[in-house]
């Protein structure tokens, strides 16, 4: 359990997390199509085939519509603070106070949280490899009260 007081704690995904974000997503977004369209692009029109493209290419978009979510704060500094979350992104500045997260949606499949605020808008989605990930789940427990 965290103190009742915290010094801002700043959070980042590691660079070669970055990376493989920005390289691998993209590829894996047209694998995905590519074994959800096999069916018909071979012509072969068997409920089986159908079946097997639908489960591959439809749990790989998934996973990866989720982790191109990630990608606007890939390279985004997470600061923790006892007011609340600040998120820099560039010249982008974003700040969210503990009591203003309304929800948390744990994506556990594809490893990523996407927080939400009061108006239902997502300020932030990370990966579970993100630098800190334990720290930010305990700030959001103890803070806010929310749970994973």
């Amino acid at each position: 359990k965290l103190g009742a007081t915290m010094e801002e704690l700043k959070l980042s995904h590691p660079y070669w997390v970055r990376i493989i974000g920005w390289v691998f997503l993209p590829i894996m977004l047209g694998v995905s199509i590519w074994c959800l369209f096999l069916p018909v692009w071979y012509q072969r029109y068997e409920f089986l085939l159908f079946l097997s493209a639908a489960f591959l290419g439809g749990g790989c978009l998934y996973m990866t519509v989720h982790g191109l979510k990630t990608l606007p704060f890939m390279n985004a500094v997470i600061t923790l603070s006892e007011k609340g979350i600040s998120v820099k992104n560039g010249s982008k500045f974003n700040s969210v106070q503990w009591s203003s997260i309304l929800k948390v949606r744990h994506v556990a499949s594809a490893q990523i949280l996407h927080l939400y605020d009061t108006q239902g808008n997502r300020f932030l989605s990370v990966t579970e490899q993100l630098k800190g990930f334990s720290i930010l789940v305990g700030c959001l427990h103890d803070k806010s009260g929310l749970e994973l």
